[in-house]
């Protein structure tokens, strides 16, 4: 019991998961922040993309989280290059730690939008 409870005190992780209906791109600075644009014609799915942007912290050297949370929106901004738009976006955030490294990751996933 005792080597159990160690294990579970060494290791941490957790995941969580964000969904978007719209986001324009040059507007998402994070989820704080950000508010679905509304739009006088329709946005119209060409294409899908997908990208995983991933950070370790070995001891202290670094700040995974951080770094993994800066990189976000520069993750949404770079999906589907020849859009301004992403549809049914996808955000999936994992971290996991022990004692002497982190690893902290955002995936997105999203159809590429063009106003019709």
């Amino acid at each position: 019991m005792k080597i159990l409870f160690t294990l579970l005190f060494l290791c941490a992780c957790t995941q969580k998961y964000t969904d978007y209906d719209l986001i324009r791109k040059i507007h998402f600075t994070g989820e704080q922040h950000y508010k679905q644009p509304l739009l006088t014609k329709p946005v119209v799915k060409e294409g899908n993309d997908h990208l995983k942007a991933c950070f370790n912290q070995w001891f202290f050297d670094s700040n995974a989280e951080a770094r993994k949370n800066e990189s976000i929106p520069l993750v949404i901004r770079t999906l589907c290059p020849q859009h301004d738009f992403l549809i049914d976006a996808h955000v999936e955030e994992t971290w996991w730690t022990t004692i002497i490294f982190t690893r902290a990751c955002a995936e997105v996933t999203a159809s590429c939008g063009k106003i019709n």
